[in-house]
């Protein structure tokens, strides 16, 4: 089994993302991201990403993540989005080399 995870890059990062995956650089302690994180939406919080991405207008990241990887090293991370029903993974740089090694897909809509 697999476990998609979803992001709306921000202006000008989609397709560098795609290409080159996750980078610390791209996600510095510094505004917007002040915790240096690199916030997903959930498995079953697509809509999250979808709302991120009616400013954003780059499309949606799905990121296909295996059940057993998932469930060690994602599955903790995952905490509500503002107290809502969506689910957010803010995934930090010490996981982005593991993150990097799953198929990546960027879907316009």
């Amino acid at each position: 089994m697999r476990v998609t995870i979803y992001k709306a890059p921000q202006p000008n990062k989609g397709e560098k993302l795609l290409q080159n995956g996750f980078q610390v650089e791209d996600f510095p302690y510094n505004p917007p991201y002040e915790d240096g994180k690199c916030y997903f939406a959930g498995a079953n919080s697509r809509s999250l990403a979808e709302q991120y991405n009616q400013s954003y207008k780059q499309g949606i990241l799905e990121v296909t993540i295996d059940q057993e990887t998932y469930d060690r090293l994602f599955k903790p991370l995952e905490r509500t989005y503002q107290g809502g029903s969506y689910i957010e993974l803010p995934i930090p740089h010490d996981l982005f080399p593991t993150l990097n090694q799953f198929p990546r897909v960027l879907k316009r809509e």
